[in-house]
């Protein structure tokens, strides 16, 4: 019998994943980017323990581990560089730093590795889900299973799911890559509060991933560079960092999310940012992004139909990505919208999820992976 064919649109992290995932269990896959090269907009990205352990599973995780850094702990401190808590990053919170262009690399190094054809310049504009790909030039390609990891503002998800929708929220980021460790000797990231603002700090291989974010009600904290008197006059103890930080490359965006009412159609699933796109405060976007792509695979696998496995691994993974895409939000709302007369609460509500074990994991459910479901390997 013929393996089963694969056509992805998106060469991001969710379509290269799951491409070469399946391309181990035995699929012919093709992938489909856009864009002229496999490329990651952006400067560093955290990988926490729920896509680790899979990138372990893969033998990604030791090609990656050689360009980042493991962040052995975390802290909060004030605007003025006074600690407030501190956390160890170990057993499900355990925690990677790494280059953003170095993971998608090493992502499509291993998917050409394990035979899946990237054809570049390629665009996907549209599905039938009964298993055809639409391309720009018209072509139509046929496949046992059709798969949407063309990010946020996904055509194939908009053009087959009823009421999905996404936008931009409140809170804008700037990303910085800086070359070198001198802000980050340690293992360690820090996370800088002031109003609301927050400033992060932490090592990634031989370079330091800095992120600045801000609501968008305060139009001066947008300027870039970095407006150095407005920033410095939010964190007084953070004089020297802010100099280096606001020479390096920035790139800005707003945080996103989306709401995907559906995952699947037919033989279609929507993967990646395209079903749950959401704020970065957690760490997820990429974790649910590769562990969704593992459970697929394994539904894949266990099931007869691809229509029956499709809605096996959404009935069986959703509930996870669900509760992240809340609770990433709400963290972003404490950050952005606390009232000023109540930002003294802080600290004591970061203490509630540091000692009350049944709360945190209730936050950070994803940490813990494919465990908490059916489909684990």
């Amino acid at each position: 019998m013929s393996a089963r064919h694969a056509e992805i649109a998106g060469g991001g992290i969710a379509g290269l994943s799951l491409a070469t995932m399946l391309a181990r269990a035995g699929w012919s896959v093709r992938v489909h980017e856009r864009s002229p090269a496999i490329r990651e907009a952006g400067a560093g990205i955290y990988m926490r323990n729920n896509s680790l352990e899979i990138l372990d599973e893969y033998g990604v995780l030791d090609r990656l581990a050689a360009l980042g850094t493991q962040i052995h702990q975390t802290q909060m401190r004030g605007a003025h560089g006074e600690l407030r808590q501190t956390f160890h990053l170990t057993g499900p919170a355990r925690t990677f730093v790494f280059p953003r262009q170095a993971l998608v690399d090493v992502l499509a190094d291993a998917a050409r590795d394990a035979g899946v054809e990237i054809t570049l310049d390629s665009e996907a504009v549209g599905t039938d889900p009964g298993g055809v790909l639409i391309l720009a030039n018209g072509t139509r390609l046929r496949a046992d299973l059709i798969v949407a990891a063309d990010g946020f503002r996904s055509r194939l998800r908009d053009a087959v799911i009823p009421g999905a929708r996404q936008w931009e929220l409140k809170t804008i980021v700037n990303r910085h890559f800086i070359a070198g460790r001198d802000l980050t000797p340690d293992e360690m990231s820090i996370q800088y509060w002031s109003g609301q603002r927050r400033v992060g700090v932490a090592p990634c291989g031989s370079h330091t991933y800095v992120y600045t974010n801000f609501p968008n009600t305060l139009p001066r904290a947008g300027t870039l560079p970095l407006d150095l008197a407005d920033w410095g006059a939010a964190f007084p103890g953070l004089q020297r960092e802010l100099a280096v930080i606001a020479a390096a490359p920035t790139t800005q965006y707003n945080y996103i999310m989306v709401d995907c009412p559906r995952w699947t159609a037919g033989r279609l699933a929507i993967i990646g940012d395209a079903a749950h796109g959401l704020p970065p405060t957690l760490g997820q976007g990429a974790g649910l992004s590769i562990m969704n792509a593992r459970a697929l695979t394994l539904a894949l696998d266990r099931r007869g139909s691809i229509e029956d496995a499709l809605h096996y691994w959404e009935q069986q993974v959703r509930f996870i990505s669900d509760a992240t895409q809340k609770w990433s939000c709400r963290y972003d709302s404490f950050t952005r919208d606390l009232p000023e007369m109540l930002r003294f609460l802080r600290p004591a509500a970061f203490w509630c999820f540091r000692h009350f074990p049944a709360l945190n994991n209730r936050m950070r459910i994803a940490d813990r992976g494919l465990a908490l479901t059916a489909l684990h390997p």
